[in-house]
């Protein structure tokens, strides 16, 4: 069974360690930087030669030093480019760090992000390929655990007010009263129909989408992010499905579809970016729950944690299978029979088996015989009912894994690492702050914040630190 004793890589831990090294020994970690990793290495010649060419004038700023200053800007938490641009200015060691003469303009800095942002995506990608093979030396089990969440990242426009949405729903309650609404609808849901009123998308930028995430909605970057066991982000994909609103579903069902409609798409497009990378697992809350994407993963050899979205099948209930796919006894619905162990055969689908739980094992004269002790058996086996089930139909309830297993359970609790690791991107970036409503600069934002992590984490692995929580103090020495 995997071991649970591993934590979560995060940089949260360390904020008040870093505040101390960067305003007392700002060099300490400069130097550290500099000695234990070469950027270079991962600076692709296109991104060089993209920037350095014939532009009219010289370079002033090293393509060295924006990358890590980007880098710099996310570990301090700065939200503003004005204020990253003030820090430079006051501190002479971060120019030295930088090799900057002077502190750019902040202009010059969303230009950059604009202009590269597809050699920042390919910096991202690379970073991803190098640091799989070092997450795989550490744990090989963590390390073939691939992990996937939707979430959003808010853009700047006056949509997202709080007031916005309130002042529809205000109106869809008053309606709720009125004679319209009960002769014209059978159900008629306020919320429901306010969201269904809301514009699709935001008049200052159309890639601000109207979605519903963390139990509001909002108009944003829509964003499916990968992590492996380790919370290493291995793929960002900012992934856009049709966000028409029905006013016949809630707004958590509506979030359910689209997680359900993301997941084949967005792995095809990390697979096809990464051939060498393989997983043996994946975690998924109940949003991804659907038939189609069960079928995608054991196609790729992957086996699926995903629990049952009762949302999902409402009608579906056998009385044969329990709501968590597990087969009951027929003369006791309450009664789950007992898990054990899959079957492969050659020219045969897999199987899993489910045995009587009245069976029992009784050793005389050192040899074992097995009975099913019940007083209304529901077969004539002397061995109780045994059931196996093909993974490859009804693959929603017929799981490789039962969910009422512990080993299930076991892998189903790394899931959160993924959720961590969105709210760790999210506090880089300090989202609630940062007032940017450019796609472009969101999505490129988004990628450094993922870079940020993976140079942590190749950082701490130089260092040979155990990757269990980030050691703040080594950062420090």
């Amino acid at each position: 069974m995997l071991s649970l004793s591993h934590h979560q890589f995060s940089l949260i831990d360390v904020n008040h360690d870093i505040d101390q090294l960067t305003h007392r020994t700002p060099n300490n970690f400069y130097t550290l930087f500099d000695q234990t990793l070469d950027i270079t290495q991962f600076i692709s010649d296109t991104f060089y030669q993209d920037y350095y060419k014939s532009t009219g004038r010289p370079r002033t700023f090293p393509l060295e030093g924006m990358i890590k200053l980007f880098i710099v800007q996310h570990i301090l938490g700065i939200s503003h480019l004005n204020t990253l641009c003030f820090v430079i200015n006051t501190s002479f060691e971060l120019r030295a760090f930088l090799r900057f003469p002077r502190a750019p303009n902040p202009s010059q800095l969303s230009r950059f992000k604009r202009r590269f942002y597809d050699h920042i995506v390919c910096l991202f990608h690379q970073l991803v390929d190098d640091t799989d093979t070092l997450a795989r030396a550490l744990n090989q089990q963590l390390a073939n655990i691939l992990i996937t969440d939707t979430t959003g990242f808010e853009f700047y426009v006056k949509e997202n007010n709080p007031k916005f949405f309130q002042a529809k729903l205000k109106s869809a309650k008053a309606l709720a009263k009125t004679d319209f609404a009960k002769n014209n609808f059978d159900h008629f849901k306020p919320d429901a129909y306010a969201a269904s009123k809301m514009p699709k998308y935001a008049d200052a930028n159309s890639d601000a989408k109207l979605m519903f995430i963390n139990g509001h909605f909002a108009y944003c970057q829509k964003t499916v992010l990968s992590t492996n066991g380790f919370g290493l982000i291995r793929d960002i994909n900012f992934f856009n499905n049709n966000n028409d609103l029905d006013c016949d579903l809630t707004p958590q069902q509506l979030k359910d579809q689209y997680d359900a409609n993301s997941l084949i798409p967005v792995l095809s497009t990390c697979f096809a970016k990464h051939p060498h990378l393989t997983f043996s697992h994946f975690l998924g809350d109940a949003g991804f729950d659907a038939d189609d994407n069960y079928a995608f993963l054991y196609h790729q050899n992957i086996t699926p944690i995903i629990p049952i979205n009762k949302r999902n099948s409402p009608n579906k209930n056998s009385t044969r299978l329990s709501s968590d796919g597990i087969p009951l006894c027929p003369n006791n619905p309450e009664l789950k029979m007992i898990y054990n162990g899959t079957i492969k055969s050659k020219h045969r689908a897999d199987r899993v088996q489910f045995i009587c739980p009245m069976r029992q094992t009784k050793t005389s004269n050192g040899v074992k015989s097995v009975f099913c002790n019940c007083d209304n058996p529901c077969t004539t086996s002397p061995y109780g009912r045994i059931v196996n089930l093909t993974t490859h139909h009804h693959l929603r309830f017929y799981a490789a894994m039962p969910r009422s297993s512990p080993e299930w359970q076991a892998f189903y609790k790394i899931r959160t690492v993924c959720e961590r690791t969105i709210c760790q991107i999210k506090n880089f970036l300090n989202i609630k702050n940062y007032k940017v409503n450019h796609t472009k600069t969101l999505k490129a934002d988004v990628h450094f914040a993922a870079i940020t992590q993976l140079f942590a984490f190749l950082l701490l692995y130089s260092l040979k630190q155990p990757i269990v929580s980030v050691p703040a103090k080594a950062l420090l020495r």
